[in-house]
């Protein structure tokens, strides 16, 4: 009798870890970095107003508290911080393809919403890169603000061409927003399903021109060319209100 316990409880596991198995797919978050609706491509002049033109050198950010809502309401986690990196797209083909993270395993079936922060929340921003082993995405020195004692949320970067002349040397961009303050989050309706052994590719996007909006126009990036004082978060904070407004499915 125990001998026949012992097998049934092998086959019982055996077909638990099958169904299993066969129950999950991958998700993967794909976003695309534009600029008035068409792919933002690195070092590429861009109108910027009326009188300025500008390029941009860099565009990336964390994201984070990632979760997807299926059908019933039940959250599935994907991740608690990420780091989406726009910097080397600097052709055509690069930018229309996208910075993709892909998460396997995750349950199959109906989805209807994905959930996710812009930034470094609280508890993660109160440690530090030194924290993190090399290639954790909070690993960063480049992103880590000692004197703020905070992560840089959005690193923006970029030049200026003032005077039409055709060389951006009239100033300089560097929309970097960090501090708790500035953190933002959403849920995004997108109803998909996953299959078992399947994977579904949810399609993000972000403008970086309407990052800086500025009532009718945008901000005056001569007159407020960055975002590094700690006592004026302003301009960063309108930066990130407009990024996660303009944030959602491509």
């Amino acid at each position: 009798m125990k001998k026949k316990s012992f097998f049934f409880a092998l086959f019982a596991l055996a077909a638990l870890s099958s169904c299993n198995k066969e129950g999950k797919g991958t998700v993967v978050l794909n976003f695309k970095a534009l600029y008035d609706g068409s792919p933002l491509v690195m070092m590429e002049p861009y109108a910027y107003n009326d009188t300025l033109d500008v390029f941009f050198s860099g565009f990336n950010f964390y994201v984070s508290n990632i979760r997807l809502i299926k059908e019933d309401g039940e959250p599935v986690e994907l991740t608690d911080i990420d780091f989406v990196d726009f910097d080397d797209m600097d052709n055509l083909s690069l930018a229309q393809q996208g910075f993709t993270l892909s998460f396997p395993d995750l349950p199959s079936g109906k989805y209807k919403a994905v959930q996710i922060g812009i930034g470094v929340p609280m508890m993660l921003n109160e440690t530090r890169a030194s924290d993190y082993p090399s290639g954790h995405p909070l690993a960063k020195d480049s992103h880590y603000w000692d004197a703020w004692e905070s992560y840089i949320f959005s690193m923006t970067s970029g030049k200026i061409d003032a005077n039409g002349d055709g060389v951006f040397d009239d100033g300089a961009v560097l929309y970097h927003c960090g501090s708790d303050e500035v953190y933002r989050s959403k849920e995004l309706t997108y109803a998909f399903t996953l299959d078992k052994k399947g994977t579904a590719v949810i399609p993000l996007k972000v403008d970086l021109h309407h990052c800086f909006k500025e009532g009718d126009g945008y901000i005056d990036v001569i007159a407020h060319p960055a975002t590094h004082t700690i006592d004026n978060l302003t301009w960063a904070m309108k930066f990130m209100d407009n990024m996660i407004q303009d944030f959602g499915i491509d």
